[in-house]
């Protein structure tokens, strides 16, 4: 029992995972903390070794105990440091090319020249031509020419045929695009994930005036050779997933088919990983105990191994994915071959450091984190829960499918913070899913790997073969879409907090010690404290739900706001651009609703009937219920106006005319006042000025929204309500047109914040230089979704917190 108790974790057998936890905890610190320079984390280090130095020498002459500990807590510290010096570094070095590339940026939207060598190509999702290149000369306008290295990400034509390869030297036309932002809250920053790739320009590839190959070898005509034999071995059902399972090619995947791989947790077998070079490898394990007969054999077999490997990497484009697989599976396999390697957790340890030490950059990518976080969950928990199979079927066919199924379990399980973090959903049937496909994989990937390289050698033993991989590929399409499309088969979750990092972490570690009483108590403690911390956050933010949040979406030259009540109602006022090709309810707001977990609006509100203002609501309409709608009564001849009104009838959802006067109860905490139109006088003929207007108030927070109301209706609310429209918030008439916004009226309003909804670039010349004028002379700060993205408003009934 005292050895028990006093059971010291065993940190000197795990030697390449200190090094991990100490290297990558320095890295994380300099990318949260964005002041550690360069200099600093060199200077820390030196400071770190000269005290480590100190502490040795203590120890040596004068052999204490205080030497020793200087000298230990010295070698933790030098580990941080040199982590937190290799990402500033490669930090430094980043942005020193992005600085080197801004002038770039001065050229948005015009045709450049240039000459450059093409990295990669590929598709995108709505089927373009896609390739990154690194330019050796770029013309400019006027002739400038500039010999600048940049990478830059090109689109091709949707009808284009370029053939174009890795390898290839291209003189081309290029229209530069403007470099993207973020401008949703929901949206992904395409943005940051360019300049994480060390991409700072992007554009549309407008004329290819010679490609022209630099090198004779090149991987590039190998897996077109390999995916040729896929069409002509698989059919057209089964080749795009053919093509995705062994090669990680998923462009001819359409976005359907790849959702319902992720909500059935069978995302991972689409996407060249771990698991596919464990199927590759698998075959090579099992004539390890006759390679162990000579050191020549073994050699020999590390050598095989290697070509294996390499081959495998270079087929599938050496996607990151598959290089730390393949680097961890010829560690694991050296060990293994040559009794060097004791512990898996070292190994894997050990392969984790050797990718930071090449981009550390790494640590905070998604796929590193799920690739790491997956092997350590399974090298730490499956010991233990192996122990729930029976005996007798530890060792048998029953044993290997249940191991199958506890290993999916537990890994979709222990990465459940990791991926609602990042994709906000969670694959209840994922365990299922894997153990219906996963034993059958085992053996049509290294099978079809074989079609796919040798198919010209044997066709007809290839022919033969290549039917039931066939099936087998039409099966797993089936579990996929089957379990997909479950209505309950996985959860929306969002969450923000640390301590379900914790309550994960501390729940693998109770398993991971279930058999060491000391450790396992100690887990355990941790483990209940980090569950009441999240109980105990979660009461203290619970008042925080009891706010007013309006949230200004970036649509464009449109208007769409998101309101959530302190009852949690969620309102809409209006939705958006429509044009032929497409609109802000497909783009913008059906994506947001689904990352806020909304699928129901207690109210929309149409400001008036203008298309860049109902132009999201018909495809809201079909995708979102809709409790009602408020509108003014102002007939309009347009056939989205025509859409929506009779959809709304069609749904039963009730269309209801408002004006002047009128209070709308939509939460008691809010007084809803509707100040215009006047429905007792003929309507405007311009629309605008029969806007659906409505001041809100939510404690001592005041807003005003005036939808596209020009002078004539402004001058109107300023005789009819005068000081009542004194507001702390004003929503700009009109996109900050010179129409609206009058000296006269924003006098009236005083808004403390105003915030107008437009394009950057937009044909009316939004916002007029009157109206941001007159704001500016009532001293408003104010915000445009132009410059700022979506742009959100939190009360709580006392101030007005703003959050870009």
């Amino acid at each position: 029992m005292g050895d028990q108790n006093s059971y010291q974790f065993p940190f000197a057998a795990y030697p390449a995972l200190r090094l991990l936890v100490l290297f990558a905890t320095g890295i994380a610190i300099a990318h949260l903390l964005e002041t550690v320079t360069l200099q600093f984390s060199l200077i820390g280090t030196g400071l770190v070794v000269l005290f480590w130095i100190a502490g040795e020498l203590i120890q040596k002459r004068r052999n204490l105990l205080f030497g020793s500990y200087i000298a230990i807590i010295c070698y933790c510290l030098i580990i941080f440091f040199s982590g937190a010096f290799w990402y500033s570094l490669q930090h430094h070095v980043q942005r020193d090319s992005e600085i080197r590339a801004n002038p770039i940026q001065l050229f948005e939207w015009e045709n450049i020249d240039i000459k450059a060598d093409v990295i990669q190509n590929g598709w995108s999702q709505s089927g373009r031509e896609v390739y990154e290149v690194e330019t050796k000369l770029i013309n400019l306008p006027s002739d400038v020419k500039w010999q600048e290295q940049i990478k830059m990400r090109l689109y091709g034509d949707e009808e284009s045929n370029n053939e174009i390869l890795p390898g290839n030297r291209i003189h081309a036309e290029v229209r530069l695009y403007s470099f993207p932002e973020k401008r949703n809250p929901h949206e992904f920053d395409y943005g940051e994930w360019l300049k994480s790739r060390s991409i700072y320009a992007h554009g549309e590839l407008i004329d290819v005036h010679q490609a022209e190959r630099k090198a004779k070898f090149g991987w590039e005509p190998i897996r077109e050779y390999v995916q040729s034999n896929i069409d002509e071995f698989f059919d057209e059902r089964s080749a795009p997933f053919a093509k995705a399972l062994f090669l990680g090619y998923k462009e001819e995947l359409t976005q359907d088919e790849r959702n319902a791989f992720s909500r059935a947790g069978l995302s991972h077998i689409m996407a060249v990983s771990g698991l596919h070079v464990g199927f590759v490898v698998a075959p090579f394990w099992l004539i390890i105990p006759w390679l162990w007969a000579s050191k020549k054999r073994k050699w020999a077999g590390l050598f095989l191994l290697t070509i294996l490997l390499f081959g495998y990497a270079g087929l599938t484009g050496f996607s990151a994915s598959v290089s730390r697989a393949s680097l961890m599976a010829w560690l694991l396999t050296f060990g293994k071959l040559f009794h060097k390697i004791r512990f898996s957790i070292n190994v894997t340890a050990l392969a984790a450091i050797i990718l930071l030490l090449f981009d550390p950059g790494q640590l905070f990518e998604i796929g590193y984190q799920l690739s790491f976080s997956a092997v350590f969950i399974i090298l730490l928990v499956m010991p233990e829960a192996q122990r729930i199979i029976p005996e007798k079927h530890r060792f048998n066919w029953v044993g290997s499918l249940l191991t199958i199924i506890v290993i999916s379990f537990i890994v979709q399980l222990g990465l459940f913070p990791i991926l609602t973090q990042y994709f906000g959903e969670f694959s209840i049937v994922g365990p299922a899913a894997n153990a219906l496909v996963l034993p059958l994989l085992a053996i049509t990937v290294p099978v079809g790997l074989m079609i796919s390289l040798i198919g010209g050698l044997l066709p007809f033993v290839i022919q033969v073969l290549s039917v039931p991989v066939s099936y087998s590929i039409y099966w797993v399409q089936h579990v996929a879409t089957y379990f997909g499309e479950l209505e309950y088969g996985y959860l929306a979750v969002t969450h923000s907090s640390i301590f379900i990092y914790m309550i994960w972490g501390f729940s693998v570690a109770v398993v991971a010690t279930i058999r060491i009483s000391a450790m396992r108590w100690k887990m355990v403690i941790c483990l209940l404290v980090a569950i009441n911390g999240f109980m105990i956050e979660s009461i203290i933010q619970k008042p925080s739900t009891q706010k007013l949040k309006i949230t200004m979406l970036d649509v464009g030259q449109g208007d769409a706001v998101h309101i959530k009540t302190p009852a949690g109602k969620n309102l809409l006022v209006d939705t958006g651009r429509w044009t032929p090709m497409g609109n802000s309810g497909e783009r913008v707001l059906l994506p947001y609703l689904e990352y806020k977990n909304i699928d129901k609006l207690d109210a929309v509100i149409l400001s008036h009937p203008h298309a860049d203002h109902i132009g999201g609501l018909p495809v809201l309409m079909e995708e979102v219920e809709i409790e009602k709608i408020y509108h003014s009564d102002y007939p309009y001849d347009s056939r989205l106006y025509e859409t929506y009104t009779s959809m709304a009838e069609e749904l039963n959802i009730p269309l209801h005319n408002v004006g002047a006067g009128e209070m709308l109860e939509v939460d008691p905490a809010l007084l809803f006042f509707v100040t215009g139109p006047r429905l007792d006088r003929a309507p405007d003929r311009n629309p605008n000025n029969h806007s659906l207007t409505f001041r809100l108030q939510y404690g001592e927070t005041s807003y005003l929204f005036t939808g596209d109301a020009e002078r004539e209706q402004e001058a109107e609310l300023v005789e009819m309500y005068g000081d009542f429209l004194n507001t702390d918030f004003l929503k700009v008439g009109h996109h900050g047109s010179r129409t609206s916004s009058t000296t006269e009226f924003v006098e009236t309003v005083q808004p403390e914040i105003s915030a107008a909804s437009l394009a950057f670039r937009n044909r009316f010349g939004h916002p007029g230089r009157e109206a941001v004028e007159n704001l500016y002379l009532v001293r408003a700060t104010n915000y445009f979704t132009s410059l700022d993205g979506a742009i959100q408003f939190i009360s709580d009934g006392e101030n007005i917190d703003v959050i870009r």
